[in-house]
């Protein structure tokens, strides 16, 4: 259904005929479903019934003083008995027996520390979640000391806290971020290209109810709350973060590097002015995860990680690790904090993944369920029941194609909540059962998915590629050399058949993503190249043993048709990661040739690329010369792989704390199959590499 444009005036509520029938209104005078129906759209305010009362209306304040007093003695604090009291023990003792047999819970049961009965307190949109005792049996009017209620109005101490977490922005000083709004002929097309290229990557915001809040906030910008402030801003930034630098021209008038910081210099001051390392608002947290996601590729691996930490930590604060439905909240809040849970849980597993460390213990603690197949539509604030789950590819199916495969990995982890790709090199897992967990995601995702991926559709191709190249993945990892280097045994020809098999077909995908065909462009402002380098190296290793033959031909033309899009590589000062893959590319190309002539065969003609290889990496070799080598060096045989033309990408600077190539040494790819120390110097060389992206695969 189209979202309403933004001179329609909206109500908040439902009309009465749609409520009673229970069906989606469009909130219009008259609505869309009376209209066809023929019938008066009247809207009445809905009526909550009042709750039913669980404890006595009153409490005496003796009676209250004993409660507390015996709550203080259970942990261990010694009360002295009042001197003063206007009633006896005895009256005390009878006023208890009295109410508490009045009440639907008796209060006089010993206090334990149960995760299962949480204390959620909501008030004003915010939430604070406490499982410890005594803060989690105390009522809503007291709080610890040293945290404050979450309805008390933001400090001015409180901005300043979440000031020191962003250093100032150079280029910009923002006083007034209300004239940075965007004009209203402007923001159709900002909501079209939030909800074809971000909301797949990124379901936290509920976009009817969300659009009904900014159009609303930007009719009164100085009456709106801190935290649809910052929510707006961020949406703006993820917007312009997905936009290319055409389009960017285009909507704005202005090269995107320009809006960019701009709308990242306003996010971060709408978080600050929101004070965001503090808040209990879910709102404010969608807007500090839009932000984490849309600098990912203008911050480093490792300060995403940090920022991840602190979004989980705020999270945790909220009881998001806690699903909904253990903590009486309407269906319509428990799913967005699932989605928004959720969310948090990959960007901490990814970033975690790429720095080679374990993700936060905090992930493994919490019951909340995943989040269910379904569209916005299918979501109301005012719905009694959790909607029934769609068949097939959705607009969130991205996102839960992510949680299948954390949950997946998981399984093949023998400690608690280590959730790594890594655990797939563990010899605790045998080779038969991964094997096992494999085959059994792989068919569930065949007949949840893919058996409904149309072609046609880039998003059911994106979600297609997601999955086979998860499925990839696991089988080269789990079958990788690898995990037995410091065992002298051969590696079977089964197993390296594997491993050639999906490291190829994994450079395939990347091929495909990169070549920008079947709409796929618009989804790769989100895709990184984390396991890209290893996917080259693995396949470098298996064409060195296959030497020859078809497989290999095609191999090679893989290698160029990926590395075409990485012109860093022809450069001859450029990262260690490029150089370390130039050596090995021409190391291998060099035994390529030798097999070939013992063989028998006629010499391979030399790609383009590997000749502007050779050029930077050994300039003193008699190599014909080129005007362009970045640009001539696509393999000659790309348009057999149906791959199209391809461009080169502008590509980040160096970064001067790199060391150079030559203190890492690597003097054969054939070392990695016998020393697993080669592998985690290698990854160590990884980390280091300019801007280490997070990658959505």
């Amino acid at each position: 259904m189209p979202l309403p444009e933004l001179g329609d005036s909206l109500k908040s509520y439902s009309c009465l005929t749609c409520r009673q029938r229970k069906v989606r209104c469009d909130r219009r005078t008259p609505c869309s479903n009376c209209t066809k129906a023929e019938k008066q759209c009247s809207f009445v305010p809905p009526v909550r019934g009042k709750r039913k009362i669980t404890k006595p209306p009153r409490e005496g304040l003796h009676a209250k003083l004993k409660r507390y007093e015996e709550l203080l003695r259970s942990y261990g604090v010694k009360v002295e008995p009042s001197e003063d009291g206007e009633e006896s023990e005895s009256e005390v003792a009878s006023q208890l027996d009295t109410e508490m047999n009045d009440a639907v819970e008796p209060q006089s049961k010993p206090l334990e520390i149960d995760e299962a009965n949480p204390k959620l307190i909501t008030k004003e949109g915010s939430s604070r979640y406490f499982d410890s005792a005594p803060w989690s049996k105390l009522g809503e009017e007291f709080q610890h000391p040293e945290v404050g209620d979450i309805g008390e109005p933001m400090a001015e101490s409180n901005a300043q806290e979440s000031g020191i977490f962003f250093e100032p922005e150079s280029n910009y000083k923002l006083e007034n971020l209300s004239s940075l709004h965007p004009s209203f002929q402007t923001l159709p097309r900002l909501r079209e290209i939030y909800a074809d290229r971000v909301d797949p990557w990124i379901k936290i915001l509920h976009l009817p109810t969300f659009w009904a809040v900014l159009t609303e906030g930007l009719r009164h910008p100085y009456d709106m709350p801190k935290s649809v402030e910052a929510a707006i801003f961020a949406f703006y930034l993820a917007t312009v973060s997905a936009l290319s630098e055409d389009e960017c021209q285009e909507v704005f008038g202005t090269q995107k590097a320009v809006m960019y910081s701009r709308y990242r210099a306003a996010t971060r001051q709408a978080l600050v002015n929101a004070g965001f390392l503090s808040t209990s608002s879910p709102m404010t947290l969608r807007a500090y995860s839009l932000f984490i996601m849309s600098v990912r590729k203008s911050y480093r691996v490792d300060t995403l990680f940090i920022l991840s930490g602190v979004a989980i930590r705020l999270a945790r604060k909220m009881g998001l690790h806690r699903d909904g439905t253990s903590l009486g909240l309407s269906a319509f809040d428990t799913e967005m904090r699932r989605r928004l849970w959720w969310y948090l849980v990959h960007v901490d597993f990814r970033t975690a993944d790429v720095l080679g460390t374990r993700p936060s213990m905090d992930l493994s603690s919490g019951d909340t369920k995943v989040p269910l197949n379904v569209e916005d539509e299918d979501l109301d604030p005012d719905m009694v029941d959790l909607p029934s789950e769609r068949t097939g590819i959705t607009s969130i199916t991205l996102c839960l194609i992510q949680c299948e495969t954390m949950e997946t990995l998981r399984r093949f982890s023998t400690a608690s909540g280590d959730v790594r790709w890594e655990v797939l090199f563990s010899p605790d897992v045998s080779v038969a059962k991964k094997e096992i967990i494999i085959n059994q995601i792989e068919d569930h995702l065949e007949r949840k998915y893919l058996r409904y991926c149309d072609p046609s559709e880039s998003l059911h191709t994106m979600a297609s590629i997601m999955i086979r190249s998860s499925i990839c993945k696991m089988k080269l990892f789990a079958h990788s050399r690898r995990q037995f280097a410091k065992i002298t045994a051969e590696t079977s020809q089964r197993e390296r058949n594997i491993v050639f098999e999906n490291a190829t077909k994994l450079l395939e995908y990347i091929a495909l993503l990169k070549g920008g065909q079947h709409g796929l462009e618009k989804y790769m402002w989100q895709i990184g190249t984390s396991y890209l380098w290893n996917t080259i190296l693995y396949v470098l290793i298996e064409t060195r043993h296959r030497k020859t033959g078809p497989e290999v031909d095609r191999s090679w033309r893989l290698i160029g048709a990926v590395l075409s899009h990485y012109p860093q590589v022809f450069e001859k000062s450029t990262g260690a990661v490029y150089t370390a893959l130039g050596k090995w590319i021409l190391e291998v190309w060099d035994h390529y040739v030798a097999a070939s002539k013992a063989e028998g065969l006629s010499e391979p003609s030399t790609p383009e690329y590997v000749s502007a290889i050779r050029r930077c990496r050994r300039p003193e070799m008699d190599v014909s010369p080129s005007d362009n080598p970045v640009l001539d060096a696509r393999p000659t045989t790309e348009g057999s792989l149906s791959y199209g033309s391809v461009s080169s990408q502008k590509y980040e600077p160096n970064l001067p704390d790199l060391a150079p190539f030559e203190s890492y040494d690597f003097p054969d790819l054939l070392s990695f199959e016998m020393n697993p120390n080669d592998w985690e110097q290698w990854e160590q060389l990884i980390a280091k590499h300019e801007f280490a992206h997070v990658d959505g695969m």
